[in-house]
């Protein structure tokens, strides 16, 4: 995106990232950084660190870091462009209109949302046609579907000719290549068109703000797939988009309580659901829940209930999501539907009243995790006694409140049989292990060049050499000085390093600043290493030029054992080669080296 350096600036310097940061994540000061639980994986101990001085966020746990673009990419799921004008709106800051890129973004975009708005008025009209629509009217009343639902949610008719809505889009002036990324136009190998959705009761999809992104679509015969959905195009990610979400965060945002939202899986179990007043329903788009989705639910809610359908598939569905809302930080409860039940056939068979009972007897999701394991598994076995402590203290070692922590395990003895402490000491173990396993990449507090080897394959110098040069830009200069020639090892870190060679200023100190050096890297794992190096507080004033000497020092040793090694292999193919002479000139040139190092 063609946003030019000086524009992305000024809009990094207007936007504070502690006060970007703390409006998404509870941040709490110590010392001159800021600490938090990392919002993108599970942690009970902090390691989300906040630089107010360099204006970076780094987490020791898992290695995500960067600047506040990056955060909002990450956190959002943003993209640059998007980043830039959320920061851009937030501080008030015009962004030229002269970006023709953007504006080309921005209009291929809004054609895609036109294009979408003209295909649901179309099947729109086509379900209500008096003689097209019969059939699919027909099919939505044998469901219970009346006027009301067809109007609220939009409901439209694909009929079974092969290019209805091309014909029709064609009119309206679109192009081949706007129809065509719309994803509701097919083009054959031998370069036909025609509609994707033929034959289908279509299901509007509408992103948070109301606006129609893609479709779904029920068949109304036998053929397959029973439903069908558009493609992934720049207006619409499958793992992001849950239907009926513009609809129920209404609801939602309206409830003085515990801001509850009903999940189910499909399109006709959300509307029959928002139909018998559970207007906080929403479905997922024949997908399992992501990290996506709870990021977009926490928006709106405090807790979500997962209504899966009565069988063992439902019950997967159901255990699937666990993890995930628990990584994510949100409440989760799930509504266990008699087998052989869907949502929208419950509700059709057993009535309102029931559907709000089953709501209220909705399961605490470690509740029903235990009496999952206990139908699976033999408690009375050893393997089966293994096989529900194993998982269900796997589960509960991703959860972070500790008050919860302590009645799941004395649930899971109760019901057991077992000490509830030998189950703390299993849980206890599993942590630690766990916490193993995410060692942190950032350079150590204590380290400096002098305990580090001068062997540079081992990657440590380098990394605590460029964390100098980050941290303190004129010393740049001082080690092109040194060795004019030089690079690192590393090809990621040489990167950086050539990046920031590139913006010294000819014969000056050089101008560089961390934003500067974050904005000219258009690499996300790029960034998170900057922020890496750059996230730790090791180096005092007084010890940074003895920290750089350190270096310079292990440098300098590092190619002095080189010249060595490489006389030592000249030595011997003169010794080879009989020649007295070149091997007595290479032994005085050896010695001086040697000489030269003490």
């Amino acid at each position: 995106m063609a946003y030019h350096e000086q524009i992305i600036d000024q809009i990094q310097q207007a936007s504070d990232i502690v006060e970007v940061i703390s409006a998404c994540v509870p941040l709490k000061r110590t010392g001159r950084n800021f600490k938090a639980n990392c919002p993108f994986h599970h942690e009970k101990t902090p390691s989300f660190i906040v630089s107010p001085d360099r204006q970076i966020f780094h987490c020791f746990g898992c290695g995500a870091g960067g600047d506040v673009f990056s955060f909002l990419m990450k956190h959002e799921q943003m993209n640059f462009p998007e980043a830039v004008r959320h920061l851009a709106d937030r501080a008030r800051i015009p962004l030229p209109e002269s970006e023709k890129q953007v504006r080309s973004e921005r209009s291929e975009n809004d054609r895609l949302y036109q294009i979408c708005q003209v295909a649901t008025e179309f099947y729109h009209a086509q379900l209500m046609n008096p003689e097209m629509g019969k059939q699919g009217r027909a099919y939505l009343s044998q469901r219970g579907f009346g006027p009301d639902e067809i109007k609220e949610f939009q409901l439209g008719l694909a009929t079974q000719e092969w290019r209805a809505l091309l014909q029709h889009v064609i009119k309206k002036e679109f192009s081949e290549r706007e129809y065509l990324r719309s994803g509701l136009i097919s083009k054959s190998a031998q370069g036909n068109t025609f509609d994707l959705f033929r034959n289908r009761i279509m299901f509007p999809i509408m992103n948070a703000q109301g606006k129609v992104v893609a479709f779904g679509g029920r068949v109304l015969n036998d053929d397959l797939p029973k439903y069908l959905n558009s493609p992934e195009t720049p207006i619409f990610k499958k793992r992001r988009e849950l239907y009926a979400l513009n609809i129920a965060k209404r609801t939602i945002s309206g409830t003085d309580a515990v801001r509850q939202i009903l999940i189910t899986e499909g399109y006709l179990d959300a509307i029959r659901l928002h139909a018998n007043g559970f207007k906080n329903t929403v479905a997922t788009l024949g997908t399992s829940l992501t990290e996506d989705h709870v990021r977009v639910l926490k928006r709106y809610a405090d807790e979500s209930i997962v209504v899966f359908d009565g069988d063992r598939a439902g019950e997967q569905a159901s255990l699937r999501s666990l993890d995930i809302f628990l990584e994510e930080g949100m409440g989760i409860r799930v509504l266990s539907l008699p087998r052989g039940f869907d949502p929208d056939d419950f509700v059709r068979a057993k009535g309102q009243e029931a559907m709000k009972q089953l709501i209220r007897e909705s399961q605490d999701i470690f509740d029903f995790k235990l009496q999952v394991l206990l139908r699976r598994f033999n408690k009375s076995d050893s393997m089966g006694l293994l096989k529900i402590t194993s998982e269900f203290l796997d589960t509960l070692s991703k959860l972070k409140n500790f008050v919860l922590v302590d009645r799941c395990l004395k649930r899971l003895a109760a019901t057991l049989g077992v000490e509830e402490a030998s189950l703390r000491s299993e849980l206890a173990k599993l942590q630690k292990k766990q916490q193993g396993t995410q060692k942190s990449e950032a350079v150590p507090v204590q380290t400096t060049a002098s305990n580090l080897q001068a062997d540079r394959k081992g990657n440590q110098l380098e990394r605590v050499l460029l964390s100098l040069l980050l941290h303190y830009p004129p010393y740049l200069l001082a080690l092109k000085e040194a060795f004019p020639n030089f690079s690192f090892l590393d090809s990621k870190l040489n990167r950086i390093f050539s990046l920031m060679d590139q913006m010294v200023c000819v014969d000056q100190m050089p101008e560089i600043s961390t934003s500067k050096v974050l904005n000219r890297i258009n690499d996300e794992e790029l960034k998170a290493l900057v922020s890496s190096l750059l996230a730790g507080e090791w180096l005092s004033h007084e010890n940074r030029e003895q920290a750089f000497q350190d270096c310079l020092r292990a440098l300098k040793k590092e190619e002095h054992s080189k010249r060595l090694r490489a006389l030592r292999n000249r030595i011997s193919q003169a010794e080879d080669q009989g020649d007295e002479n070149l091997v007595l000139k290479y032994m005085k040139d050896y010695q001086t080296l040697l000489s030269e190092e003490q």
